[in-house]
C-alpha cells in the first residue's frame, strides 16, 4: 500500500446482491480524495488500485473507481483487471481524443464505462455514447420522472444501457427505484429497519435474544440457558459444532458442559454470530459482512481510544448497531427486550460517551465519510494508517467468520 487508504460502497442489484463496489480513496496525509487531487504519483497509485483489487474489500466483485482526466490518460486503468473494472467518469469530463481512445480500448477488453449524470437527459452528453451504465441521484427527482427519463433513453438506445440510482437511503426509495427501471442500486438502505408496521419479534428469534439476556445479567444461570438452547435444535447444533471444532479441540454432547467450557465470554461471542446467522436468512449478504465488520472495527479500536476493558462490549455494541435492520423494529423496541448495558444503549441510541464515538467512527468508514472520519481522527490524535488497517482486518475477519458460519450451518 502507497499513501493512499480506501473504503468501499456496495453496489446491488434488484435481488440486493453485490454487483460491484464502489471504492473511494483519500489521501491518508492531506486527507483528500485521489480522483480529486492533483500532482498523482501513478505507479503509486496504481498499486493501491491493485492491492484493493485483490483484497477482500472487492471480494471478487466488480470494482467502480472514479477517473479524472489526468488518470484516464495515465497507465493505471491499463495495469488493472479489464474484466472487474468499471472507470466511472464525471459528465464534465473532458473528452479529448486521447481519452476517447482509451476509452474505447479499455471498453474493447471487458471494462465498463460509468457515466455519473446529473443532467435530466444524459443523451445530451457524447459520454453517453460510450457509458454502460448512467448512475443517477435518485434525490434530485420524482419516481415518475426517472421512469420516464429510463423508459425514452431504453427506447431510443441502439445498446443495451443500465442504470444506477445513488443515493437510496430507504427500503421505500429501494422498491420505488426498481419500479422506476433502475437495474443497480447503491446508498445505505440495506442497513435501515423495513418497517411497514412493528408487529415485534418473530417468536422463532426470540430464542436468539432470550440467550443473549440471560448472558448478559450479574448472575448468568447456566442452568437457564441450557434451557432455552435446548429447545432450539439448530442453536443446540451449531454451540456443539463449535465447541467440537477444531478451534477448541473437545468432544462433548452436553450443551451444559459446553456452556461451561466456552465460559460467559465465549458464549456472548458465539450468541451474538449465531444471532446474526440466524437473522440473515431473509436479508442480503452485505447486510451480514457489514454487521461482522463493524463489530471487529469496533472491538480493535478499544486500545486507540484507552478503553481496553471495553472491547467486549465494543464488539457486541457492533453487532446490536445493525440488529434493527435485522429485525425490522426500532432500536429502542429491540433494546427493551435485551439486557444490555447502559453504556451500551446509550451508544446506540444517542452515540453518548466513548463508545458512541467509536460507532460513529465506524459506521462514517463504512459509509466513506471522509471528513467524518478525519474530524474523529483529529480530535482523538489517530493514527489514520494504523486505523486503516484496522478496517482491512475487521473486513477479514467478517469474510472469514462467515465462511465458517455458512460451513457450520450445513
Amino acid at each position: 500500500m502507497g499513501k493512499y487508504i480506501a473504503a468501499r460502497k456496495p453496489v446491488l442489484d434488484s435481488n440486493q446482491e453485490v454487483f460491484a463496489y464502489e471504492i473511494i480513496f483519500k489521501d491518508a496525509i492531506e486527507g483528500k480524495d485521489f480522483a480529486e487531487a492533483s500532482n498523482l504519483f501513478v505507479e503509486e497509485i496504481s498499486d493501491d488500485i491493485e492491492f484493493f483489487e485483490n483484497s477482500n474489500l472487492a471480494d471478487g466483485k466488480k470494482v467502480f473507481i472514479h477517473f479524472n482526466t489526468e488518470l484516464l490518460q495515465s497507465e493505471v486503468p491499463l495495469r488493472l483487471s479489464k474484466d472487474n473494472l468499471g472507470i466511472e467518469v464525471s459528465e464534465n469530463l473532458d473528452l479529448n481524443n486521447n481519452i476517447k481512445n482509451n476509452i474505447e480500448n479499455l471498453r474493447e477488453k471487458g471494462c465498463l464505462l460509468i457515466l455519473d449524470q446529473s443532467q435530466s437527459d444524459p443523451t445530451a452528453n457524447e459520454l453517453y455514447n460510450y457509458a454502460d451504465i448512467i448512475k443517477i441521484d435518485y434525490q434530485k427527482a420524482a419516481k415518475v420522472e426517472h421512469k420516464s427519463l429510463i423508459e425514452k433513453i431504453k427506447s431510443q438506445s441502439p445498446k443495451e444501457v443500465k442504470f444506477l440510482a445513488q443515493n437510496i437511503d430507504e427500503h421505500q426509495q429501494f422498491k420505488e427505484a426498481k419500479e422506476a427501471g433502475f437495474d443497480y442500486f447503491q446508498g445505505i438502505f440495506f442497513t435501515k429497519a423495513d418497517m411497514i408496521s412493528d408487529s415485534g419479534t418473530p417468536g422463532y428469534k426470540i430464542n436468539y435474544l432470550n440467550v443473549l439476556k440471560e448472558l448478559n445479567k450479574e448472575d448468568v444461570d447456566f442452568d437457564e440457558i441450557e434451557k432455552i438452547i435446548k429447545n432450539d435444535i439448530s442453536m443446540t447444533f451449531s454451540l456443539l459444532k463449535t465447541i467440537n471444532s477444531a478451534s477448541y479441540g473437545y468432544n462433548v454432547s452436553s450443551i451444559k458442559q459446553a456452556s461451561a467450557l466456552l465460559g460467559v465470554k465465549g458464549l456472548k461471542k458465539w450468541s451474538l454470530l449465531y444471532l446474526i446467522s440466524g437473522l440473515k436468512d431473509d436479508k442480503p449478504n452485505i447486510l451480514f459482512v457489514n454487521t461482522l465488520t463493524r463489530a471487529k472495527f469496533a472491538e480493535s479500536l478499544a486500545e486507540e481510544f484507552k478503553a481496553a476493558e471495553k472491547s467486549e462490549d465494543l464488539f457486541t455494541m457492533g453487532i446490536f448497531s445493525m440488529m434493527d435492520a435485522f429485525l425490522n423494529r426500532p432500536m429502542s423496541k429491540i433494546l427493551e427486550e435485551t439486557a444490555l448495558t447502559e453504556e451500551i444503549k446509550e451508544a446506540l441510541l444517542i452515540r453518548e460517551g466513548v463508545m458512541g464515538e467509536i460507532l460513529n467512527l465506524v459506521i462514517a468508514f463504512e459509509r466513506v465519510k471522509w471528513d467524518q472520519v478525519a474530524l474523529i481522527e483529529k480530535k482523538n490524535q489517530l493514527d489514520p494508517k494504523k486505523l486503516y488497517n484496522k478496517y482491512l482486518e475487521a473486513v477479514d475477519f467478517a469474510y472469514e467468520t462467515m465462511g465458517i458460519l455458512i460451513k457450520n450451518q450445513k
